[in-house]
């Protein structure tokens, strides 16, 4: 499934490698459930989760282009990940170091839910170091809505290309605050250029009840 000329792309969910409820395996699942073409799973720190979701992909036979992904904890606040193979680990926390290897690598980095109060956000070192950064996350599905707002402004003013992730735990979040990526296929090449040239959409809406009420459950019990 398409949206018009472009893909359905949930760039940001995490599995039980991290701090996610499901496993890579039922995450693809889901995506192939829900029209997701493209799917990167982005556990925190490791490319692990988003390796076990490719191979799920592959060994299933589902059609959903699984991009190798990370969130990563560095000294300034998460940043996200997206390589064609996954990087050396541990990942860099230093965000120049980052910056380096994942030019090395070919990725893109981004800045997810970047001037969330209570998220570790990189905030306004964007406003003196922005082009560390390939694109900007300005519309977080798990976020309070109105701490996008400083997203969406940052991008149209600097011109970064911009795009939206669900930052899904639970299964019932995958896919509600996709971006649409037109790029000339699925493969995750072209996924990728077509990000960093801005040839992408976000998805700006409130997430699902049910997504809701199942995420804050989560959240309540893993810290029970």
């Amino acid at each position: 499934m398409n949206a018009g000329d472009g893909f359905v792309f949930e760039t940001h969910c995490h599995s039980y490698v991290s701090d996610g409820a499901a496993s890579p395996e039922l995450l693809v699942r889901v995506a192939s459930s829900r029209g997701v073409r493209i799917l990167s799973v982005t556990d925190h720190d490791t490319f692990r989760g988003s390796t076990l979701a490719w191979r799920a992909s592959r060994a299933l036979g589902l059609d959903v282009t699984v991009i190798h992904g990370a969130e990563v904890s560095t000294t300034w606040g998460d940043v996200l990940v997206y390589c064609l193979e996954p990087m050396r680990e541990p990942l860099p926390v230093d965000v120049w170091e980052l910056r380096d290897e994942a030019v090395e690598f070919n990725c893109i980095i981004a800045a997810p839910h970047p001037f969330h109060p209570f998220m570790p956000s990189v905030g306004f070192r964007l406003l003196r170091d922005g082009g560390l950064f390939d694109a900007i996350e300005v519309w977080n599905g798990k976020s309070i809505p109105v701490f996008n707002i400083p997203a969406i402004i940052y991008a149209r003013r600097y011109g970064k290309p911009a795009f939206s992730g669900s930052d899904a735990h639970v299964p019932s979040a995958v896919g509600e605050t996709p971006s649409i990526v037109y790029s000339k296929t699925e493969k995750p090449e072209d996924v990728l250029e077509a990000l960093r040239r801005g040839l992408v959409n976000p998805t700006v809406k409130l997430v699902s009840l049910r997504a809701l009420v199942e995420d804050i459950a989560w959240s309540v019990y893993r810290r029970i």
